[in-house]
């Protein structure tokens, strides 16, 4: 059993609270150890990933703390490897299952890309960033 890292703790700080819980209970059934790589983005981080080709919308979930890129570690380091996509994708469900919170949509699922990118499912039929668009993760403490 695996168990988030501090990194990966703070990087969930400001971030949706069932998605957190999703998150922390899916680091109990995987079986390819992940980092919390991103939550929260601040807009000169989204516009940076954007200028670098990594993200293709100025307007990402991430900016309102909908979202976590949950990547994998294996060896004692990061890897960009989609070998561990499907542990973890599985891992999600699991935990989402488990827990009653149906909360995350997979990039590879929505896009066919961003094999590791979770953003939230819409929140009564309404599109996340719409509810929490003027919070910008303000109010996720």
């Amino acid at each position: 059993m695996y168990i988030l890292s501090e990194r990966s703790l703070n990087n969930l700080k400001y971030v949706r609270p069932d998605i957190v819980k999703v998150v922390k209970k899916a680091i109990e059934l995987t079986k390819t150890d992940f980092m919390v790589f991103e939550g929260l983005r601040t807009e000169e981080r989204q516009k940076q990933l954007v200028s670098d080709g990594m993200s293709k919308t100025f307007d990402s979930y991430h900016l309102y703390g909908l979202a976590v890129d949950l990547i994998p570690y294996v060896d004692g380091k990061l890897t960009w490897s989609t070998d561990y996509y499907k542990s973890i994708l599985e891992a999600v469900k699991q935990a989402e299952k488990d827990l009653g919170l149906y909360v995350l949509n997979n990039g590879y699922e929505m896009w066919g890309w961003d094999n590791y990118h979770f953003q939230s499912k819409p929140i009564n039929g309404v599109n996340a960033k719409k509810v929490f668009k003027d919070k910008k993760g303000v109010g996720f403490k």
